[in-house]
């Protein structure tokens, strides 16, 4: 459900030339009211470039019913100032309107014009160029200084890295173009007047000083232009509402053949971490440093992935912390094993679904490491499981033992004791292993250290505990042979003929004769 808070605009670069204060936390939430936070890349974005009082604001507000700040007529000055932004209704496009240029306020300060053009082209897919007709063919107007400036930022934004996205496993990266001539009378044939921008484009690129490696790229290399026009909003005001809607059919109809937003316009950053990216970019600008549009993704990749990551392993680490505490008392767990496998696939399905959007290099880098750290939590709660396992197993064979003892059992119900240690503490070690845990999670040694154990227990039995047994088994002619294998998997099974013979496997510690245990 809409709320006001869903279509508000904000500012984002003031007109002092700073990104506004706590915008960044405040872009954040903003998103969120926006309802885009969760989007992914499933969004677009589009700016607005243009001389002041030239009408930006306005046509925006018609295409995407923002609710940008419109200019006062009966006063005409400055109405934008920096940098704004705000989401179009019905549409996941989020819309920057950018402070106009040629503006007496700055007078022959042209640094904020540089840096803006910078700015937008590294933050949208679709520059909406807005002129007048009357300005077509005037080479010394406003709009081709705009443009040059806007061709100088985007060599030095992608240079001859345009030619390989990053994220895109497609056509390069590029930028659309799309001239919106205002006040159109008609008179001139919007063909001629496409072609006489397009000439004067050509001729902006030529003369551009380009470094040595760039010589040979061509305006094509990097933009794609589009060429529309609009009717004059005051003396034809519903031919201008109708060309409007005819335009805005193209940032919502993806059927078109002329839809504005291509993937190859897209600059992959995730929703989450756009107001990272820009605070970041709009600092580099700002400073003059290095700017290049796959670093800057590498970057906000970093930033994100660590935040995504610290936030997966602190909901795990809060859910392994229960269980921590309880183990190091001894005390054993039960479903330990299925807790911590949904632990570990919790935190991962949480970083994949958010990380995943991101470089992918990085992605997987941070990946492993919350891994890394994951499995090591999980390791120290196996290990501890399996000693308190281990000791809470062999308390109850003692316990077991003790009473066959009194009530003078024979050997073969020691042996099914030996048997049920042995099988309870399997049962509980496979069912706290954990797959896929590096290294991997195994509980033969303790396995093996817990039938020592038991043999040390079985050797300090009295010798005549089975006498009595023994006598029967001699008077049916048979033998009971109590065996243990090579991990001393503990059996038992009679055989024809004689006294008790038999061996008890001790693993490395050698063998041992029943007799001396059972007789």
């Amino acid at each position: 459900m809409s709320t006001s808070a869903t279509f508000d605009r904000l500012q984002i670069i003031d007109d002092a030339k700073q990104f506004t204060y706590a915008c960044m936390p405040n872009l954040n939430n903003q998103i969120s009211a926006w309802d885009l936070r969760n989007a992914g890349t499933d969004y677009n974005l589009v700016a607005v470039l243009g001389s002041q009082s030239s009408g930006k604001s306005t046509l925006l507000n018609q295409l995407f019913d923002t609710k940008f700040e419109v200019m006062d007529r009966s006063k005409r000055q400055q109405t934008t100032k920096g940098v704004w932004m705000c989401r179009a209704q019905d549409m996941n496009v989020l819309v920057m309107d950018v402070e106009g240029t040629d503006g007496r306020e700055r007078g022959e300060d042209k640094e904020f014009e540089r840096k803006s053009a910078l700015f937008s082209l590294a933050s949208s897919e679709v520059l909406i160029v807005n002129l007048m007709e009357n300005q077509v063919g005037s080479y010394q107007g406003a709009n081709v200084e705009l443009l040059k400036t806007v061709f100088e930022a985007n060599l030095r934004l992608f240079g001859n890295k345009s030619r390989q996205s990053p994220n895109l496993s497609g056509p390069p990266q590029r930028t659309l173009l799309l001239f919106v001539i205002r006040d159109y009378t008609e008179t001139t044939p919007l063909t001629s007047l496409q072609e006489t921008l397009t000439t004067d484009l050509q001729l902006i690129w030529t003369k551009l000083s380009k470094a040595a490696e760039l010589q040979n790229q061509n305006l094509e290399d990097y933009f794609d232009l589009s060429f529309t026009a609009l009717s004059h909003k005051i003396f034809c005001k519903e031919k201008f509402e109708s060309d409007v809607q005819m335009l805005r059919a193209r940032f919502t109809d993806k059927s078109r053949n002329d839809f504005v937003f291509k993937p190859a316009y897209h600059k992959r950053i995730p929703a989450d971490g756009l107001a990272f990216y820009m605070m970041d970019t709009w600092e580099k600008v700002l400073t003059n440093k290095d700017l290049d549009l796959p670093t800057q993704q590498e970057l906000l990749a970093q930033f994100r992935c660590n935040e995504i990551s610290a936030e997966a392993l602190a909901e795990f680490n809060n859910q392994a912390e229960r269980q921590k505490q309880p183990i190091e008392e001894g005390k054993v767990i039960n479903g330990l094993g299925e807790m911590m496998r949904s632990w570990r696939s919790g935190a991962l399905a949480r970083y994949d679904h958010e990380a995943s959007r991101y470089h992918q290099g990085v992605y997987k880098q941070k990946r492993a490491d919350l891994v890394e750290r994951v499995d090591s939590t999980l390791s120290h709660l196996f290990w501890g499981q399996l000693n308190n396992l281990r000791r809470d197993v062999l308390a109850h064979f003692k316990v077991d033992v003790t009473g066959l003892v009194e009530n003078r059992l024979n050997s073969a119900e020691i042996v099914k004791a030996c048997q049920k240690a042995e099988t309870c503490f399997i049962g509980g070690a496979q069912e706290a292993i954990v797959t896929d845990v590096v290294p991997p999670l195994q509980w033969e040694e303790q396995l093996r250290l817990l039938q020592e154990d038991i043999h040390a227990v079985v050797d300090k039995l009295p010798k005549d505990v089975t006498k009595a047994e023994t006598e029967d088994r001699k008077k049916d002619g048979k033998k009971l042979i109590v065996s243990l294998g090579p991990l001393g998997a503990v059996g038992a099974r009679l055989s024809p003929g004689g006294s008790i013979t038999g061996r008890v496997g001790f693993g490395r510690k050698g063998r041992k004769s029943v007799a001396s245990m059972f007789s």
